[in-house]
């Protein structure tokens, strides 16, 4: 079970390839989301999902550690067998295809509404899809280097939204716990939604090259997730009043508005353009997971149909139907409940039964 990987990744890979999938499209909408639950008491509730997030990310590292090189298919079904496992590995697939869906068509409409609204979705669906498709192609460790230039490339546009703190007003965060702590648990649960994307340790585990170093490699991802969540929640919440912000549907966005140039005067649309790379760096991994299990139920490597037919039909997806803002909204409340079970319940059940399983399997070789 255990088998070579010959295109290795590095740590530093390795956490970016997690980091980079994190941050997707909640990072315009959780500082309204959270205020929603919590007022400006919600950046604490990122500090909690960001707890829980780790314990569930050190989970998935402790269940791929027993099997250095083997892939989530292989782990699922040495522990619950052919068939169950089987059935757990279409669950997931399921889900990650069910997010890839949502981030993709999010992407449609944030590209209709502020860059090229005259384009049809059919259009910017194929241009989306071309380099979706090299990337794809071309295998983890593209995707990992893919990662890191995303990381590096947009670094510059958090560090951005701290130019308009110049008129925040700090007497917004007064006083903390203003309603006590029930908000805040409240609104853990966005939060926690926000740092899926660690399950892409699945993926990227066999192939990291110092894999005694992934369990601290993935605290670190989360980590630095946590402080770009704290940095661009902290900053919409003293900028815009309590009142404002829940009222605002995307908070990232309209924090970029007050920013000028001469020559540029909607800063939000260059913002966001180059937002897209941390956009495709979410849809990415999701299809990675879909397509890696197809290839191992049919013992392929290096298979390109499933990508070339799954890329198909989302592509022809958007020619037939577009969701409007609500339908997005539902779905995405769908996926939610769907993720605390797939995403962060099983991780942490799962890892607790294989511990379970193979201290028994000891005491009966014994």
């Amino acid at each position: 079970m255990n088998k070579p990987r010959r295109n290795g990744i590095t740590l530093l890979q390795y956490i970016l390839g997690v980091n980079v999938t994190q941050i997707g499209t909640s990072i315009l909408t959780l500082p309204s989301e959270l205020a929603k639950m919590a007022t400006t008491d919600g950046w604490i509730s990122i500090v909690v999902g960001w707890m829980i997030a780790t314990i569930v990310s050190l989970c998935i590292i402790g269940v791929m550690a027993k099997h250095p090189g083997a892939t989530i298919y292989d782990v699922l079904t040495h522990y619950l067998g052919k068939w169950f496992g089987g059935a757990w590995i279409i669950i997931l697939m399921c889900s990650s295809l069910f997010i890839a869906m949502i981030v993709f068509y999010e992407v449609l409409r944030l590209i209709k509404l502020f860059i090229l609204p005259n384009t049809s979705s059919g259009l910017l669906a194929i241009f989306f899809m071309i380099p979706t498709y090299m990337v794809l192609r071309s295998g983890i460790r593209i995707f990992a280097r893919y990662a890191e230039f995303v990381f590096f490339f947009t670094l510059w546009l958090p560090i951005l939204l701290l130019v308009p703190l110049k008129d925040a007003e700090f007497i917004f965060m007064l006083p903390v716990l203003k309603e006590g702590m029930l908000p805040i648990l409240h609104a853990v649960a966005p939060a926690v939604i926000s740092f899926i994307g660690f399950e892409i340790a699945f993926i990227l585990y066999p192939y990291l090259k110092n894999k005694q170093a992934a369990a601290r490699g993935i605290v670190i991802a989360n980590t630095i997730t946590l402080l770009v969540y704290l940095q661009i929640t902290l900053s919409c919440f003293l900028y815009f009043s309590p009142d404002e912000i829940t009222n605002l549907l995307w908070p990232t966005l309209t924090l970029v508005k007050p920013i000028h140039f001469p020559f540029f005067e909607r800063f939000e649309i260059l913002f966001l353009s180059f937002y897209m790379f941390i956009f495709s760096t979410s849809f990415l991994p999701s299809i990675f997971i879909v397509t890696e299990n197809i290839n191992q139920f049919f013992g392929k490597q290096n298979w390109q149909l499933p990508i070339c037919i799954l890329l198909s039909l989302i592509l022809a997806a958007s020619f037939v139907y577009i969701p409007t803002h609500s339908q997005l909204e539902v779905m995405s409340k769908w996926w939610n409940w769907d993720a605390y079970i797939v995403f962060c319940v099983f991780p942490v059940l799962f890892f607790l039964y294989a511990t379970l399983y193979t201290r028994w399997k000891q005491r009966k070789t014994v």
